[in-house]
């Protein structure tokens, strides 16, 4: 009562202040959560704006900008506060709650939209992040250890949180509705709604993009739902038939089969060329490693690939790099996955086994997919032989994210695995699990990898939420130093003439890249034939580990092709011309060569 009655108080006696006080608050935070997750790419203040060029600076300072600052202004609510105040008969009770309602689902949308767009860089799609979300949060939540307090101060931050919402939309509506509220400012909210709903009748769709100055929440929801019902139809209507024609390699036969490791480096980025928190220790990196490599006989060819996703997702990217297609969303990942659990997708895999290759995967996560499961994804892909963290017999320390056994150990134990149980050239496929956020604990390299199999202390988790960003960073870069090293060694201990080894990024690491950082992680090819090294030359790829033009000359759904054709190239039987590249793998509904 004690609060009602304060409220009242203050505002009949200062309407205008608390009026303009809580819709300016209000407006705020729909635009809050955005600049919070962007912190690192934009700017709080629209200062830089500013430009000799008296057009331009009107434009950024009132239509759009580029820097996803906080100060923009929300159509609906604008417009919802004018008919408040404006229209007496709407200063019902039941209308001041739908507003309620109303600011509530907007500021829920505000949310959501800031992660898709910062930390994933993904199109709002309520279809896809659906099924995104029913198949990745429960998993997220089983290998993310969250403490007691982090959640404790997130539901208490939260629930202070909906009560101060409460309290600024009570003034809002109380202040709104008060007879003493001054024509100045029943004029000055009825102007700023003329000018949203201008805005909004000039631009329209526009003002569902974040860089919108007017931002209106009802075209947000019809982008979204029209890019729903797009790619839910994409999804739908894809046919495989430019698939089979595109990757038919039934008339190509190798007379040489080089043992081939296909190895998906997790989170490991372009982002270390761009800051320079990581490029002076990562290129001198590299040029250490490169010259090792080197030494002992092998070329080293390196290029950047675009990938589907970023900060997360690698199931999309690696599944474009073997599908030769482009996936990026989970809905068309799953449909793929549903639909061949009979009949056999063209894949690199595929092609490769019909040349005689065993083709053996290996996930060292500690995972608890049932067998049923993962006889679903393995038919999917068509693997030969799926190696399993169970049956490793692995008993010393695991680290990090899963947790995982040492990449170093997996690694190699897979390698003498499978060496002794086919004589079949090999097509070996993993991702890493070491170099995956928050990219602590983390495993030392050691010379022998066999020691690492011995019982002890499991480290304790780190909770990435403690972690200011000097220390992500430096537990990135840390990673990224083990993986390469690790690799390096792995080349040397079981590479021969007869091996080729493909080390790809899956996507850019979250929480320490920028959205400008872009999409392209590294690829590097190594082999002892400097026929192959040279000519992948032809696709962009150049000598050494490092690249010095940032511009990524692939996609990662382009490499199925590209691969196979060089392959072919090198090592085919006969006068058969090599098959076509597809920059771009296969386009659903473009046609591809004949």
């Amino acid at each position: 009562m004690f609060e009602r009655l304060t409220l009242r108080t203050i505002c009949s006696r200062h309407p205008n202040l608390c009026f303009w006080s809580a819709f300016l608050v209000l407006n705020f935070l729909l635009f809050l959560p955005m600049a919070l997750l962007d912190a690192q790419s934009s700017l709080w203040l629209p200062a830089a704006i500013f430009t000799s060029d008296w057009w331009l600076t009107i434009n950024q300072l009132f239509v759009w900008r580029t820097n996803l600052d906080p100060w923009r202004i929300s159509v609906e609510l604008t417009v919802l506060a004018a008919l408040w105040v404006l229209v007496r008969r709407l200063q019902r009770r039941w209308v001041g709650a739908l507003i309620g309602v109303i600011y509530g689902l907007m500021l829920a949308y505000a949310i959501y939209e800031a992660l898709i767009l910062s930390v994933w860089l993904l199109e709002p799609s309520f279809y896809s992040q659906f099924y995104l979300a029913r198949d990745g949060l429960p998993f997220l939540a089983e290998h993310v250890k969250v403490g007691w307090r982090v959640l404790l101060l997130g539901g208490v931050g939260a629930a202070l949180g909906v009560a101060l919402i409460v309290v600024l939309l009570r003034v809002l509506l109380r202040s709104g509705a008060s007879p003493t509220l001054h024509p100045a400012s029943r004029v000055g909210i009825s102007g700023l709604a003329a000018l949203c709903v201008t805005a909004t009748a000039l631009f329209q769709m526009h003002t569902a993009r974040p860089e919108m100055v007017p931002s209106s929440f009802g075209f947000k929801l019809e982008r979204n739902i029209a890019t729903s019902l797009k790619t839910y139809h994409d999804v739908m209507a894809f046919d495989d038939r430019q698939v089979q024609t595109a990757y038919n390699y039934a008339g190509y036969r190798l007379e040489r089969k080089p043992d081939i490791y296909l190895i998906f480096v997790e989170s490991y980025g372009s982002v270390l060329y761009k800051r320079s928190h990581f490029r002076p220790a990562y290129t001198a990196l590299l040029s250490e490693l490169e010259t090792t490599l080197t030494e002992s006989g092998w070329h080293v060819v390196t290029a950047l690939s675009e990938s589907p996703t970023w900060g997360g997702g690698s199931w999309l990217s690696y599944t474009s790099t073997i599908l030769g297609m482009r996936i990026d969303n989970h809905p068309q990942y799953l449909e793929l996955r549903n639909r061949y659990q009979l009949g056999k997708y063209p894949s690199l895999g595929k092609s490769l086994q019909d040349q005689g290759y065993h083709f053996a995967w290996v996930s060292s996560l500690d995972e608890n997919l049932s067998d049923l499961a993962w006889a679903k994804y393995t038919r999917f892909l068509g693997v030969d032989e799926l190696i399993r963290n169970e049956q490793m017999g692995y008993v010393g320390p695991r680290y990090g994210w899963g947790p995982a056994p040492p990449d170093q150990w997996v690694l190699h134990w897979a390698h003498d695995y499978l060496q002794a149980e086919t004589d079949k050239p090999l097509l070996f496929f993993t991702i890493t699990q070491n170099s995956h956020y928050p990219w602590a604990p983390h495993p030392a390299l050691v010379e022998d990898w066999r020691t690492l199999n011995q019982p002890g202390e499991e480290p304790a988790p780190v909770d990435p939420e403690t972690l200011d960003l000097d220390t992500r960073r430096r537990y990135y870069l840390n990673a990224i130093d083990y993986q390469l090293r690790m690799l390096t060694q792995l080349i040397q201990d079981v590479g021969d003439d007869n091996s080729i080894f493909i080390l790809i990024g899956d996507h850019q690491p979250p929480a320490v890249s920028r959205r400008d950082d872009g999409w392209s992680t590294p690829v590097h090819i190594i082999s002892r034939d400097a026929t192959l090294a040279d000519a992948l030359g032809a696709y962009g790829f150049t000598p050494g580990l490092a690249v010095t033009d940032l511009e990524p000359k692939l996609r990662h759904e382009g490499f199925y092709s590209l691969f196979m054709r060089v392959l072919l190239g090198q090592y085919g039987a006969g006068q058969v011309a090599a098959p076509d590249y597809l920059p771009r793998g296969v386009v659903p509904g473009q046609p591809v060569p004949n």
